[in-house]
């Protein structure tokens, strides 16, 4: 597993091995950022069920602010203390070990706002359309933010929630990608960024 592009190209990155996790292929996640763009430069990032906290740094590597990592497993969060340690960018990131849903309640309470969010958890475990309503209904998304889901190609998903819309989705194997952003800006005004497309 390797950072695809920006300042830590090519630099490799360890991944918890253990059968609970299921890292995000290099393909998927070169398809990821193909389609978000320069979204992530400058923009304060959430990875949820970050596993090795492979997007999460491949943001960073790409210009991102900084990154929240969150995962309840101690093997993930050591991996990725590993991971940001070896590039040098511990600065830049915060990690909550413990339960997404939770951990969505407490960045709130703290007031943490994020312009990208991944949702990236195990398939087939029900955590999507959970996760996606618990963001739905939280204050942690800025005006605009979109949402990137890694789920399984046969679950589905709703096309819109109370402030969030599926803007387009992408099968790559088994696996599926669905982008979403928040309806509504401060202003009402409604727009997307997502490969230019809203």
């Amino acid at each position: 597993m390797r950072i695809i592009s920006g300042e830590f190209k090519s630099r490799k990155i360890q991944f918890p091995k253990t059968k609970l996790t299921r890292p995000m292929t290099d393909k998927t996640k070169e398809t990821v950022f193909n389609i978000i763009g320069s979204l992530v430069t400058g923009k304060h990032v959430l990875d949820l069920y970050a596993g090795s906290g492979s997007l999460g740094l491949e943001s960073l590597s790409r210009g991102a602010l900084d990154v929240t990592f969150v995962d309840r497993g101690s093997w993930a969060v050591k991996v990725i203390q590993k991971n940001l340690a070896t590039l040098g960018l511990s600065s830049k990131a915060q990690i909550l070990e413990g339960d997404v849903l939770r951990a969505i309640k407490t960045l709130e309470k703290k007031k943490k706002i994020f312009s990208l969010v991944f949702v990236d958890p195990p398939f087939n475990e029900g955590l999507v359309k959970k996760t996606l309503n618990r963001l739905d209904q939280s204050a942690i998304l800025a005006p605009f933010a979109q949402v990137v889901v890694g789920h399984f190609k046969d679950e589905p998903l709703p096309e819109s929630l109370q402030s969030l819309r599926l803007a387009r989705t992408k099968k790559i194997g088994q696996a599926c990608l669905s982008f979403y952003f928040r309806l509504e800006s401060q202003d009402g005004e409604t727009k997307s960024y997502i490969s230019g497309e809203f």
